[in-house]
């Protein structure tokens, strides 16, 4: 499924990864992402994990696993830290608290990133029409997405990035 919110479109897969991040990793050319385009890719990575945010400001694509931010001391890092998606990592606290702290919000992890991805992008999806079917579908089912700037996106980009099944409850 997919859709658009202001100035972003985004999509929706149901099969455990996405698809945008697949075809990005294994450097498809068509889906590099280019000057003039914003893509935010979160992707579970079922059948090959850790679950990741690929953030493409522009031409270049930073990477985080689900848990830690990119890094880049960017918008969506700072968005990530203001909704408590980045867990503590050593050597910054021992490995008891690191360990104390993912058993106890661990399984929360994925509802983090999203709010945080929403709080930064301002997008917001409507869970009953995605749960319901409403919004468009095409033949690929990912969340990822993308915010056109003034140059606007390249004609052939392709995005999309991983919704997990229970939405509702570094390069």
């Amino acid at each position: 499924m997919y859709g658009t919110y202001g100035e972003w479109t985004y999509v929706l897969e149901d099969w455990g990864m996405a698809t945008w991040a697949t075809g990005y990793r294994g450097k498809v050319e068509s889906m590099l992402p280019c000057e003039g385009e914003e893509i935010v890719c979160l992707t579970a990575n079922r059948f090959s994990p850790p679950a990741l945010i690929i953030h493409a400001p522009d031409a270049r694509a930073y990477r985080a696993d689900f848990g830690t931010d990119t890094g880049q001391g960017s918008a969506l890092d700072a968005a990530l830290r203001a909704a408590g998606a980045v867990f503590p990592s050593m050597p910054e606290v021992s490995e008891a608290e690191v360990v104390a702290y993912f058993e106890e919000h661990g399984e929360r992890l994925p509802e983090l990133v999203f709010a945080a991805v929403g709080a930064y992008t301002g997008v917001v999806i409507d869970q009953d029409a995605v749960k319901a079917g409403e919004l468009p579908g095409v033949l690929i089912a990912s969340m990822t997405v993308c915010r056109a700037h003034e140059t606007g996106p390249h004609p052939d980009r392709r995005v999309g990035a991983n919704a997990f099944e229970d939405r509702s409850a570094r390069s």
